[in-house]
């Protein structure tokens, strides 16, 4: 069985340079590339082929939850290992929202990075502590990512088309999974659906 090819994007090299000494000392992974920006895990073709991605939150050009929503769009992406000093339940919920598949703590990454891999590539979600995922109450953890990331496109203003394009299906797709997060948010309409995401802080 092939290695699960691993992408790091992390600003410090330092920092960087550990979690590939690690996660290269673990059976199964090799980590074929590595990114310290936005712009550079986002270019055309940076993230062919791998399977996981272990992405920082905070990076020199943005933030890791930008990313996540740009993996949204696509109709290929790797599953995401989200690496961060604020673990706060807030930022948990986020990125787990975003499409993140885990969330881990840097301050104990070293201690149980093998087995959020593990969980992750068994097609798992991980975080640390159950207390940090969405509660059930929480509309938006019932969401899809494909629907997440539909709602994020409504909200912004696009049309069903121009969601359509962007995320590479057709357009009646696209109509699919608005009715199905409306049907799970309880909106009535697209002014329904900005006034949750700002209730979230989906949008400012």
């Amino acid at each position: 069985m092939a290695d699960t090819a691993v992408a790091l994007c992390e600003d410090h090299a330092i920092v960087r340079e550990g979690f590939r000494q690690l996660i290269g000392s673990l059976d199964g992974y090799r980590v074929e590339r590595e990114f310290g920006t936005v712009a550079e895990v986002l270019a055309d073709g940076a993230l062919d082929g791998i399977a996981l991605l272990v992405l920082d939150l905070s990076l020199p050009d943005g933030n890791g939850m930008d990313v996540l929503d740009a993996l949204h769009l696509r109709a290929i992406a790797p599953r995401v290992l989200v690496l961060s000093m604020h673990d706060a339940p807030a930022f948990v919920h986020d990125a787990l929202a975003r499409g993140a598949a885990g969330f881990l703590s840097k301050r104990s990454a070293a201690d149980v990075l093998p087995e959020a891999l593990s969980r992750i590539v068994r097609g798992e979600r991980y975080v640390e502590d159950e207390k940090q995922l969405p509660l059930r109450e929480d509309p938006l953890a019932t969401l899809t990512p494909r629907e997440h990331a539909v709602l994020l496109q409504t909200v912004m203003g696009r049309r069903p088309a121009e969601i359509g394009d962007a995320l590479g299906v057709h357009v009646k797709t696209v109509y699919a999974h608005r009715l199905s997060l409306m049907t799970k948010l309880h909106a009535r309409n697209p002014m329904d659906l900005y006034r949750i995401a700002r209730q979230h802080g989906l949008i400012s």
